[in-house]
């Protein structure tokens, strides 16, 4: 390729969208705009093709693009013009004054992406008028680096000028990230905790592939660089980012699409059919003895049920594959956090927007089966289509659900709480765990004793011979897709994210009883909770 044709196409390609979001910036009218970009790109293109030496195509773009801009005023600055902003006046000295205006725009849009020491030396020595050793002093340097800091700052201005700057897609249309983990989490609900600002999310999943600097991603999110530093600092002191080399951070856990629906439509088509036909065969033979008091406390009809039960018998047979073959990382081999934690992160990209929900989506998990602890042994599936994730789960204090516990053991009379245990019951009342009808309060949520779980467990052996062949055919089918797209210093943990991606045999379960109307229809009473699972 030769230098022309390289430069035509780097033009083509990379310059002609920053064109026209420069003139829709300085330009009010949309055709104006268009028609000041066609000017600047045939003007880079005459000199392209005449052979002009072009050292930096994205300052000479630049420069092209200025100059035709202020052309356009020169023949505009009589009389009020449009293409102004409201603080400036047309008059004879309009283009000096806006010339100037627009280099203070651009010094502060270069200090706001400058990192750390460099910005705030750049700040007290040009702004603030301190020496270099006061500056020294204040910042605990020697003055041979503030000197050095203020070399390198000035440099980094001088080219930033002259760069066409353009914010990433992650400035308008912001992603979303869900988080979850394996093992035990911090004593704030790290690492659930650690994310839920939009800015934290989106720093995550803009340095999921690779490392990225702090003006990097100031560019990517459209940030100033003192915002991103804090979420940035926040989020390596927890661990949920690393910094891999100097000033460069990248994400430590495994992000994957959270709503993949190509994959679950594979398992669905490759080895679910005759999953399902044995799991759901297996549970009608089990009917009678699944809806016996001992294992409903709550009184639930069969299609109620299913709700638990299509979530909790897959479970088992992922325990069951995921400990035979070893593919989790074992938990005492989990990393211990700073905040008392010992986990490894879950992270699911929801993508720029969420999907239309269509039928198959509203089965969908936001992240799969979610622990409450070790102590209240509790968990929970949450759908699409409930308009809840797993916060629901974790803000509800543990607390509730003991006493919970403790009422339908009989243990405790609602009629003679005290007022601690009023106040948690109530609690209990507004997130639906129990709800009043007209015969008094009723538990709303599935729970069996410590026996009761060990019958489930032993009675999902009696059918893992036939499923665990089908299990590993999905968690096959599921390695395939990501195994390539995970980064590699990342591999360590994948198994714990990889088996996740068996929760599509839940979803798909859920998916085939509604539509063989084997399930119960949720209210607003009851589809937070539908498959939540809890036992002593």
């Amino acid at each position: 390729m030769t230098e022309k044709e390289y430069l035509l196409h780097a033009f083509e390609s990379e310059m002609i969208p920053k064109i026209y979001g420069f003139c829709r910036l300085k330009l009010n009218n949309q055709a104006d705009a268009e028609d000041l970009a066609q000017d600047i790109c045939l003007e880079v293109i005459k000199s392209i093709n005449s052979q002009k030496q072009i050292e930096n195509l994205n300052a000479f773009v630049w420069s092209v693009s200025n100059h035709l801009f202020f052309n356009l005023l020169r023949r505009k600055k009589h009389g009020d013009t449009v293409y102004l902003p409201d603080n400036i006046i047309a008059s004879d000295d309009t283009e000096n004054e806006y010339i100037l205006e627009e280099q203070k725009k651009l010094l502060r849009r270069e200090l706001s992406l400058m990192s750390g020491n460099y910005r705030r030396a750049v700040v007290m020595h040009y702004f603030d008028e301190m020496t270099c050793e006061e500056i020294a002093n204040k910042l605990g340097k020697s003055v041979g680096t503030v000197k050095w800091w203020l070399h390198d700052a000035r440099i980094a201005i001088e080219k930033g000028i002259d760069t066409m700057r353009e914010y990433g897609e992650k400035s308008y249309r912001p992603g979303s990230l869900f988080l979850s983990c394996t093992g035990q989490f911090g004593a704030g609900y790290e690492p659930m905790s650690c994310a839920k600002r939009r800015a934290a999310q989106n720093i995550l999943l803009a340095a999921y592939k690779q490392p990225l600097t702090i003006t990097e991603l100031c560019e990517e999110l459209g940030i100033s660089a003192p915002y991103i530093e804090d979420e940035v600092d926040f989020l390596v002191q927890n661990q949920l980012m690393k910094e891999v080399s100097k000033g460069k951070y990248q994400t430590d856990f495994v992000i994957l699409p959270g709503n993949n629906k190509a994959l679950a439509n594979k398992i669905y088509e490759d080895c679910f059919p005759e999953f399902f036909e044995k799991l759901i065969g297996f549970l009608e033979s089990k009917k009678d003895i699944l809806s016996e008091k001992r294992f409903n406390t709550a009184g639930f009809e069969w299609s109620r049920l299913l709700w638990v039960y299509l979530h909790i018998f897959p479970e088992i047979q992922i325990g069951f594959y995921t400990h035979a073959n070893k593919i989790t990382v074992k938990y005492e081999d989990i990393p211990l956090r700073p905040n008392g934690g010992k986990w490894i992160a879950l992270g699911y990209d929801s993508g720029m927007c969420m999907p239309e929900r269509m039928t198959w989506e509203k089965y969908h998990a936001f992240d799969g089966p979610v622990h409450k602890s070790s102590t209240a042994h509790v968990q929970g599936f949450y759908h699409w289509w409930s308009n809840a994730d797993s916060s629901v789960f974790f803000e509800t204090p543990v607390e509730v659900f003991f006493l919970c516990r403790e009422i339908i053991k009989g243990n405790v009379n609602i009629s003679q709480l005290n007022e601690e245990q009023k106040y948690l019951f109530s609690i209990a009342l507004e997130k639906k765990l129990f709800v009043k009808t007209e015969n008094g309060y009723a538990q709303n949520y599935y729970y069996v004793n410590r026996e009761e779980y060990r019958d489930l467990v032993s009675m999902g052996e009696e059918i893992c011979r036939e499923l665990l062949p089908l299990v590993h055919k999905a968690y096959s089918i599921i390695l395939g897709e990501y195994e390539k797209t995970v980064p590699e210093h990342l591999h360590w943990q994948m198994g714990n994210f990889m088996t996740n991606g068996l929760n599509y045999l839940v979803t798909c379960s859920l998916y085939e009883a509604d539509k063989r109307g084997m399930l119960s229809t949720p209210d607003e009473n009851n589809k937070e909770w539908l498959s939540l699972f809890a036992t002593e």
